[in-house]
């Protein structure tokens, strides 16, 4: 987790403190007849709000077992505005839902107030006296009260993560938003309140920027701003106001570009040729000798989205080369090598501003197995083994600006095992691998980005008998390649 932090701070994320009135949650619905009528108009109040799209539900189970300790006085305790600060801060929301219905004899009286997240703005109140019981014509009433509500909310979303000129919004789920709607950015200067009833009934805002929305996913819409209005810096909670949609705005042929200008959503091939400058070092009866030199060779990597967030991938990779005597005066002054990796893996991919523009941390684990062929020499510990075992692993891919991303990797064998195919060495005592990569990526086109990077990789065997320790290194492998969306 320090790894993950580190990285983000970085990247220098922004993240609102402000939540969004589109994210909302409905505290208990209380009455004057010990919950009878309020329990079921919760129910279906609820049903509602979790099916609407101006309105990213939150629910208040979490906290039902604290409401619970003030049933008797739960009204009084609802329109506290340290209680209604403490819901807002739990469920990071920025509308809550309060409503209360008196029993009267001709009737029930609804009460209903939207509260802003200090606990102290009211953004929306209505009451009416209803002459029946029935929970259905309650129910209708509030909803239709909250879909009055939705349509006085200053703003379609709010920016929650900015990168250079492309900002990510969020929104309700299901919201109504298309890629190509244009939108304005506006910060709010000035609330002004009703001054007998206390509500906001107005928002003073300066005019930021403007632009288009390019990607759409889930609860978030990824932006690209066009035109900056203002010399001010946007910000994370900086109001958005979507645009009219011309839906003429794209004939099928920029429709047909665009798809070309749209990375693939499947996932990742990348191919990569490599050179290393590998050695190998082994302890035998006669002493230690060590034998490097070059090795090149190819690298192949697919990944596969799975969901948004869960992804496989296999890795396959193989070089050749000759290794040359060091130090050690070994019986083959010179041995033919080949080194080979088997990976394959599965993970989650954590997106902190929801889109693969933005940053990804992938935490995955698998198999692995890495192979090493030697000439045959007994004397000299020469021969072919295999390092295999589980795969843990850590990588991150950061965006350095809208062309370069910086991606760094590191993963291991945490329980890895050794085969001796020439049966040199016998059963190790101790096993390790360690492979760790850093480099650059480079935006070629939309679907494509040139690769280059630094990897080096170190292997090693310890043995109870008389030869006592192999061990493998890729010390410096320089890998030139190319990545491709699917």
């Amino acid at each position: 987790m320090k790894y993950i932090a580190l990285l983000l701070f970085v990247f220098s994320l922004q993240v609102s403190a402000q939540s969004s009135m589109r994210r909302c949650t409905l505290l208990p619905v209380t009455d004057s007849v010990g919950g009878a009528i309020g329990f079921k108009v919760f129910e279906e109040v609820e049903e509602g709000l979790k099916k609407s799209n101006w309105c990213t539900y939150v629910s208040n189970s979490s906290l039902i077992h604290i409401f619970s300790r003030y049933r008797e006085n739960l009204p009084q305790y609802l329109k506290q505005k340290e209680v209604l600060r403490t819901v807002a801060e739990k469920l990071q929301v920025g509308s809550i839902i309060r409503v209360a219905l008196v029993n009267e004899i001709n009737g029930v009286e609804i009460q209903l107030e939207v509260h802003g997240e200090d606990g102290e703005d009211i953004y929306f109140g209505e009451k009416t006296l209803v002459n029946t019981d029935e929970i259905e014509t309650i129910s209708q009433t509030i909803k239709n009260w909250l879909d009055t509500y939705s349509k006085t909310i200053p703003y379609d979303a709010k920016i929650n993560g900015i990168l250079g000129d492309q900002i990510t919004l969020d929104v309700g789920k299901g919201y109504p938003i298309q890629v190509g709607q244009s939108f304005i950015v506006k910060r709010p200067v000035v609330k002004k309140k009703h001054p007998l009833l206390k509500k906001i009934v107005d928002w003073e805002t300066e005019v930021l920027a403007e632009g288009k929305v390019f990607n759409i996913s889930d609860n978030q819409a990824l932006g690209m701003v066009k035109v900056y209005k203002s010399d001010k810096k946007l910000l994370a909670g900086d109001w958005v106001r979507l645009e009219t949609f011309k839906s003429d705005a794209f004939s099928d042929e920029k429709i047909d570009e665009k798809k070309e200008e749209e990375p693939g959503k499947l996932g990742i091939v990348t191919v990569a040729l490599f050179g290393s400058s590998s050695s190998v070092d082994t302890s035998t009866p006669t002493g230690s000798k060590r034998v490097s030199g070059n090795l090149f060779g190819f690298d192949f990597r697919g990944e596969g989205w799975i969901t948004r967030q869960y992804f496989a991938a296999l890795e396959v990779a193989r070089s050749i080369g000759k290794l040359s005597e060091v130090s050690g005066n070994p019986e083959k002054s010179s041995t033919n090598a080949q080194f080979g990796v088997f990976k394959l893996t599965g993970g989650y991919k954590y997106l902190p501003i929801g889109f693969f523009y933005g940053p990804q941390i992938d935490i995955y684990g698998g198999y692995a197995n890495y192979v090493f062929d030697l000439d045959y020499s007994a004397a000299d510990g020469f021969g072919k083994g295999n390092i295999s075992g589980i795969l843990l692993g850590v990588a991150a891919n950061i965006p350095v600006n809208r062309e370069y991303r910086f991606i760094v990797q590191a993963d291991f064998l945490p329980f890895p095992s050794f085969a001796d195919s020439d049966d040199i060495y016998g059963s190790a005592s101790s096993v390790s691998a360690l492979d760790l990569e850093i480099g650059v990526k480079y935006q070629y086109t939309p679907r494509m980005t040139l690769d280059g990077s630094i990897e080096t990789l170190a292997a090693k065997a310890k043995f109870d008998g008389e030869y006592k320790e192999i061990s493998y290194h890729d010390n410096i492998k320089l890998k030139f390649g190319a990545s491709f969306n699917y």
